[in-house]
């Protein structure tokens, strides 16, 4: 005879496992998830802190926003994490790139609210570095770290070289 619960048993046992398949198999990104959470929240606290010292009205979608923030930024770190050991492309550390990237981000956020707490010039002049540096790093990123390859890639192909 089945018990009554044979069904119920069987369930919540399936999603037990699941949970504990699932939890394992991203054990070793989860440093890279709580540092980003740490970043997140930090960004939080210290804009809350800013908006309240700027008289500005707290509101929850913005409060929303990090949620929504947290989940997708663990949605990409695992994603990278993933495609890294599927296709055996441990050589790229996508996912420390992307997780850093993130942080690196969150961290600009927390220097300028900092900045707008406390007006010391030294957060405002770390963030003009940070502003000057990311601007460089991407036009380097957008326009090529070197031009005169590709004029000299171009003249060979034309047969002028």
């Amino acid at each position: 005879m089945i018990p009554e619960n044979f069904c119920m048993v069987s369930f919540n046992s399936f999603f037990t496992k699941l949970a504990v398949l699932f939890v394992s198999y991203f054990t070793p990104i989860s440093e890279m998830v709580h540092v980003m959470l740490i970043f997140l929240a930090f960004d939080t606290v210290s804009g809350i802190w800013a908006s309240l010292k700027s008289g500005e009205k707290l509101e929850s979608h913005k409060l929303r926003r990090t949620v929504y923030k947290f989940v997708w930024y663990t949605i990409a770190v695992m994603a990278s994490w993933m495609m890294e050991h599927t296709f055996s492309l441990s050589w790229s550390n996508l996912a420390s790139l992307i997780a850093g990237f993130i942080c690196f981000v969150e961290l600009k956020s927390i220097f300028e609210n900092i900045a707008k707490i406390t007006n010391e010039p030294v957060f405002m002049r770390i963030l003009k570095i940070f502003k000057r540096k990311s601007s460089e790093t991407i036009s380097e990123i957008t326009d090529g770290p070197d031009d005169q390859y590709t004029d000299k890639h171009q003249k060979s192909e034309n047969g002028k070289d």
